[in-house]
């Protein structure tokens, strides 16, 4: 057989000698895709425990348990999980505006904020949620740069309180700008290189002003937000950090105040399980969009939330960028304030963040994603997502060589459909058996078992369900639901058992088996089953069996066990068991990579006989385990012709006796009479 490849690779190919012909690779990672509460949408996020399902997916809901639970059975067996959170109609991002299309703001993912808000210069929004969803709504982004230097307690109302005003003291031996005024504790905060004391008086016409008292302006910071007229304290800016100034990087080309603090808050604990928690601090970023850090490393601040923030992304800038080493503004200046150069700002002294809602109160910010004036947030989600947005989710794992797993798992489909959940595992069976590295894991329509009174009518409505479901070696299919107890909402619930079936594969090969078959009594026993939707009897277990379905029953004083271990193929071969296909799997993904080390070498006796002294041993091994009873590897100048070599080829062929599963037992008792001689009565063979 001519190899395919078009570029250099590895070509594996498989031959099957019982009846048919098939292919392919192997890893010992689950995969499953649902409207989850929370999380990031369509991007595969690999988890091991439950633990870290309800940290980055959330709890389960009414909404989404049965997905929320399959994917849990699963963990639960001891695999590792890629999740696929669909993205739905419903869902809608957090964001700290709600003046401009207030709820209408939707960020999928990072590929769409690239595409659309990244380079966007009229974003409607300063700082928006990374995930979407109503968990984000209790975020507060607070910000803060150097701000002011002294807040003064004066005995009297100056005459000039406009921001960015020069003021002296008395002789004019000492001058400040004014940062901000408080009028009603005659607080003047003021911007200086002087040391100001209340020694100093405040110059202020004919009538002087004295100064009572003198603080740092920095160490009074609070980080608060005001929501629905309740005003609630964060934390002091003080403990987070010391007050930011000016980078080495600006202060060697000339400049000054670039450096702020980002926080981001959990004011709620929608995110946390806890209210106003910090969930991550950007300190000491820069204004300057050439900035580096002391390792190097780019410092400007929308870039680096891009990067390295687990919850929010950038939108409108709050403050003007100058590029110090060009000593000139990236965007034009007319929204400067002049608070530290007033009058003719320099491009290289940065201006101090200004409020959005006024003049005043510069340097210090504070973007709740609750809107400030009634506490609603923006971010919503509906957590139930159609069998087309389900499929759509499920495309995150077709490509083989960007997403490596070996379970692929329908879930429970769409309650309301048996059309739609048949569409989602024939997109199951089709994704699997395209790729030919994984199994899909399919169970029956949820209405077909659940409810159904008699079990003859489960009977058949499984076996229609699967009727017209292809024909491949690379799907397994079940027969039943499970009842769970549900810890989070304190009830029962019915979910279906693909996520099982798929997690006694992965414990088998987590047990170091993953030739043998994952049902029966040894490593079949279903966890977390209170009882079954549809126990099927010994002979509703032949009617499903004979149709390629594996039966999940309860065996009185054994539990509920797999008692089965057929893939979906109709014709009957070595790769209709669960065992063999797998055991495929593993070898060629263990031979695959092993092969990759004779890509460009020369393909002489010498390549060819330290390859089969690579392969050869591993395969010893497999059969020592039990997995084949005997193979051959022909690796030599009777396949790799001349023509071969001179085409830049490299065949080897593996002849492969796989160990086959004990499916049928017959135990035959003969009583005899007591004189009779036993090598009379048992016959030849």
């Amino acid at each position: 057989m001519a190899s395919t490849l078009l570029s250099p690779g590895v070509d594996i190919q498989e031959r099957d000698l019982t009846l048919g012909s098939i292919e392919t690779v192997e890893v010992n990672v689950g995969a499953i895709v649902g409207a989850f509460s929370k999380g990031p949408v369509l991007t595969p996020t690999r988890i091991a425990t439950e633990s870290q399902l309800i940290e980055i997916f959330g709890e389960p809901t009414d909404a989404n348990a049965e997905t929320w639970w399959t994917a849990a059975s699963f963990l639960s067996y001891g695999g590792v999980l890629d999740v696929v959170r669909c993205g739905t109609s419903g869902q809608l991002t957090a964001s700290d505006d709600f003046t401009t299309s207030p709820y209408t703001l939707s960020i999928a993912s990072k590929d769409i904020y690239e595409a659309s808000y990244l380079e966007a210069s009229n974003n409607p929004f300063t700082f928006a949620a990374r995930n979407v969803g109503a968990d984000s709504n209790g975020l507060v982004v607070s910000v803060i740069d150097k701000g002011a230097d002294y807040v003064l307690t004066l005995d009297g109302i100056p005459t000039a309180t406009t921001v960015g005003t020069e003021i002296t003291n008395v002789g004019a031996t000492k001058t400040a700008r004014i940062y901000d005024w408080d009028a009603s504790g005659n607080k003047l905060s003021i911007i200086t290189s002087d040391t100001w004391t209340t020694a100093d008086d405040v110059e202020n016409g004919t009538t002087d002003l004295n100064i009572t008292g003198v603080v740092d302006w920095y160490d009074q910071q609070d980080v608060s937000v005001i929501v629905n007229g309740v005003t609630t304290t964060l934390g002091k800016w003080n403990v987070i950090a010391p007050r930011p100034g000016t980078s080495t990087y600006v202060s060697d080309r000339g400049g000054a105040n670039d450096e702020m603090h980002v926080c981001v808050w959990d004011r709620t604990g929608s995110v946390s399980g806890t209210p106003k928690t910090l969930l991550e601090k950007f300190t000491y970023v820069s204004k300057a969009n050439d900035a580096k850090s002391a390792e190097g490393s780019i410092n400007y601040y929308p870039q680096v939330i891009l990067e390295k923030s687990a919850y929010i992304y950038w939108g409108s800038h709050e403050t003007e960028a100058y590029d110090v080493s060009a000593n000139q503004l990236t965007d034009n200046a007319s929204n400067i304030p002049g608070t530290g150069n007033a009058g003719s700002p320099s491009t290289t002294v940065f201006d101090l963040i200004v409020d959005k809602n006024g003049p005043l109160n510069q340097g210090l910010q504070s973007y709740s994603f609750s809107n400030p004036a009634d506490g609603i947030g923006k971010g919503a989600e509906t957590l139930g997502a159609t069998s087309g947005e389900i499929v759509t989710a499920l495309q995150e794992f077709a490509d083989p060589e960007t997403r490596l797993i070996d379970y692929l798992i329908a879930g429970p489909g769409d309650a309301s459909s048996k059309v739609n959940t048949q569409a989602i595992a024939d997109a199951v069976i089709t994704i699997a058996a395209s790729r030919k590295d994984c199994v899909g894991f399919v169970s029956p329509y949820r209405g077909d078992v659940v409810g159904v009174t008699s079990s003859s009518t489960q009977t058949q409505n499984v076996i229609d369900f699967y009727s017209g479901r292809a024909s491949t070696s690379f799907a397994v299919f079940d027969n039943t639901w499970k009842y769970v107890y549900d810890r989070f909402a304190d009830k029962y619930r019915y979910i279906p058992c693909c996520g099982d079936t798929a997690g006694l594969c992965a414990a088998t090969t987590a047990n170091g088996l993953p030739w043998f078959s994952p049902a029966g009594l040894n490593r079949g026993a279903i966890k977390g089953a209170i009882k079954l939707a549809y126990s099927p009897t010994k002979s509703e277990r032949d009617s499903l069996y004979q149709k390629r379905i594996n039966p999940i029953t309860s065996l009185p004083g054994q539990g509920i066990v797999l008692f089965g271990d057929k893939t979906a193929l109709a014709s009957p071969s070595a790769f209709d068991r669960i065992n063999v296909r797998r055991l495929f799997l593993v070898l060629e993904k263990t031979i695959g990579n092993a092969a990759k080390g004779v890509l460009f070498e020369l393909n002489d006796e010498f390549t060819r006989n330290n390859f089969k002294n690579v392969v050869e041993p591993y395969l010893r091994g497999v059969q020592a385990e039990r997995g084949v009873t005997d193979f051959k590897v022909i690796c030599d100048s009777t396949n790799n012709t001349t023509d071969v070599v001179d085409s830049n080829e490299f065949k080897a062929d593996f002849y492969i006796k796989p160990a086959r599963s004990i499916n049928f037992i017959t135990l035959t008792f003969v009583a005899t009479r007591t004189g009779v001689s036993f090598e009379e009565v048992i016959p030849r063979r």
